[in-house]
């Protein structure tokens, strides 16, 4: 079955920023803070300068993106998440110190998620109605409370290579493969360095490449703080240039891909038992 992409492209790619910056190792580290500042200070580069190139580039391609925010981000840099903003780009939802949804009883995830959307809603006057989740950890508790904020869409699973629907709300998938930490990440101590500009521009050009052929979604998921190096923004306007350029792939935000299935997608319905842990004999 062919997918009905916008403006009758053959594809879709999607680009995606997870304005990260300090906020996981801060979650992580809540119990036992200690007085290291490496991963920190190593992790500020997003907000100080990567987020900065990133915008750049974008602005260079005419590329619109969609960038999840946690809460404490908009709290703590609200004149860099206006810019992006400014700058045309969707805000959405990412937790408010990126807790995943798992860490947290359903009060008070409501509650840090409500947080979270005041806070991007007092630097855009947009409601966020976007949501992804910290590091792509999801329950079924969460969907309930995504309703109750009033969130439409959701970008934290894999269960298809086009958009579909679980328990009401359009899922626009993700990829491990296209997601820059599994190839950048790299603090004191990993067992390997992080990969280089070409392995991942090669393979993420491989990813787009099939994505055409088959009629189906690339979604591209950077860190500001991994991918906001200079060497790997050059790498990325060089996979991205050709790809705003070719009438066959439409680029939209996930909001827009998100509207656009509920009016015209194919997709079917996924039922919170169907998400579940399946019994067996």
């Amino acid at each position: 079955m062919n997918y009905p992409w916008p403006g009758g492209a053959r594809a879709a790619v999607c680009f995606t920023l997870d304005f990260d910056g300090e906020s996981p190792h801060l979650w992580r580290t809540r119990n036992d803070p200690g007085d290291a500042v490496g991963e920190l200070e190593q992790r500020r580069y997003g907000p100080r300068r990567g987020i900065m190139n990133l915008l750049s580039m974008m602005d260079n391609l005419g590329l619109r993106a969609t960038v999840f925010v946690p809460g404490w981000i908009a709290d703590r840099y609200p004149d860099r998440v206006a810019e992006v903003h400014r700058r045309g780009h969707e805000l959405a939802l990412h937790g408010w110190c990126h807790e995943p949804p798992t860490s947290l009883p359903r009060d008070d995830l409501h509650r840090s998620l409500a947080r979270a959307a005041d806070a991007l809603t007092a630097i855009s006057g947009q409601r966020p109605t976007g949501y992804r989740s910290p590091s792509w950890d999801m329950n079924t508790t969460i969907f309930p409370v995504l309703h109750e904020l009033g969130v439409d869409y959701d970008s934290s699973l894999m269960g298809d290579d086009r958009p579909y629907l679980v328990d009401g709300l359009v899922e626009v998938p993700v990829d491990w493969a296209t997601d820059d930490a599994p190839y950048y990440r790299y603090v004191g101590g990993d067992p390997r360095p992080p990969a280089t500009t070409p392995t991942v521009r090669d393979g993420w050009a491989a990813e787009i490449a099939a994505a055409k052929q088959h009629g189906t979604l690339c979604m591209i998921t950077v860190h500001p703080w991994l991918s906001g190096r200079p060497a790997r923004v050059a790498a990325l306007e060089a996979l991205l240039a050709p790809v705003v350029a070719d009438d066959a792939v439409c680029t939209p935000t996930v909001r827009e891909l998100a509207e656009h299935h509920r009016a015209h997608g194919a997709g079917y319905d996924v039922s919170l038992d169907g998400l579940g842990r399946p019994g067996h004999d």
